[in-house]
């Protein structure tokens, strides 16, 4: 069995030690995020993914300012980001730590005098990155070994997720969270049960669809097609896949959906989808049924941000499967190293 099949079955071992992890941490947490009134999320690849979802949940839960960037953006432009950086707390995102673009971005901002507090959010211990940082919350239990990273974005998304609902005293979020990690496995099953239906379907590119929190995980839901079954993929928001992408829609796509509300303008984007003879599959916390469309949901009420977690897992079973299909390497796929070294 595949490395990647397992990081992704450990993956709810993996947050509940996480979530002992910050609640042990909390104190050192709190003095951070509390004392800050606007962020910068900074990462590469599947972790700038994650921290354009850091930079929503931080602006819709908490409603202090945030954004993500890119690191190599701000490593070649440094300069032109002074006014956007300066004075922020900046919070970079990280598997090994190790990764160029993020030691690099992070040494040019110092050099040139940026007022910044930087904080670092890793999978492994003792790293370059996180020398450099105030504040490091290190979680090697999530490391993935494997090239492409499952259970280490689902482990960052978390921290996330986690770390705003004790700030804002979101205590439904935070139960649910927690619940998660001792129930989520449960999900794991079901989402394989799909996978392997789905693999042997003629499709032969990725759509995904999400909103809100969901904007950053869902696009790493769409990079892990690229990844591990190394077909095309692109992520959209659910209405504004009308315009433009839609055409590109077609009998050899799958179109995977985290629906928000399931009221009729999501029903009605999904008819139109079903009509273009798409394999649809609707993802939600407690379900519906939608003709043409196939359905999974958790199984128990979620908030939107707490359902991007059996999402991404979602997304990630499905391309883990279709890799057999593909006869793509999961764990080490052509032309892509663990992490980038410039």
């Amino acid at each position: 069995m595949a490395l990647t099949y397992s990081e992704m079955f450990d993956t709810f071992n993996a947050l509940k030690k996480t979530a002992a992890y910050l609640e042990k941490s909390w104190t050192d947490i709190e003095r951070f995020f509390k004392s800050r009134e606007r962020f910068v999320f900074i990462g590469c690849g599947s972790s700038y993914s994650n921290a354009k979802s850091y930079a929503m949940i931080c602006n819709m839960s908490a409603g202090k300012p945030a954004i993500a960037l890119a690191a190599g953006d701000v490593l070649l432009h440094t300069e032109r980001y002074r006014k956007c950086i300066s004075g922020a707390a900046v919070i970079f995102i990280s598997r090994s730590g190790k990764t160029s673009e993020l030691i690099k971005a992070l040494d040019a901002m110092k050099s040139n005098g940026f007022d910044i507090s930087v904080a670092s959010f890793v999978c492994a211990d003792d790293t370059p990155l996180g020398e450099k940082s105030g504040l490091v919350l290190s979680t090697p239990w999530a490391f993935d070994e494997s090239v492409c990273q499952t259970r280490c974005v689902t482990n960052a998304y978390f921290m996330a997720a986690y770390i705003t609902a004790k700030i804002t005293d979101n205590s439904t979020v935070l139960s649910e969270l927690k619940l998660l990690t001792e129930e989520g496995s449960a999900f794991i099953n079901k989402a394989e049960l799909l996978a392997k239906e789905l693999a042997g379907k003629p499709w032969t590119h990725a759509v995904v669809l999400a909103d809100a929190e969901l904007e950053g995980i869902a696009e790493e839901g769409a990079l892990v097609f690229k990844e591990v079954c190394q077909l095309p993929s692109s992520y959209h928001h659910l209405l504004d896949v009308r315009h433009g992408p839609m055409v590109l829609i077609g009998k050899e796509t799958l179109v995977i959906i985290a629906l928000g509300t399931s009221c009729d303008l999501e029903i009605n984007l999904i008819k139109d989808l079903t009509a273009k003879d798409a394999t649809v599959i609707t993802f939600s916390d407690i379900g519906g049924e939608y003709k043409k469309a196939q359905t999974i949901s958790y199984g128990k009420p979620l908030s939107h941000i707490a359902k991007g977690i059996p999402f991404i897992i979602l997304c990630q079973m499905i391309a883990y499967y279709k890799s057999k299909e593909t006869g793509a390497d999961p764990d080490k796929p052509t032309g892509l190293d663990p992490w980038i070294a410039l």
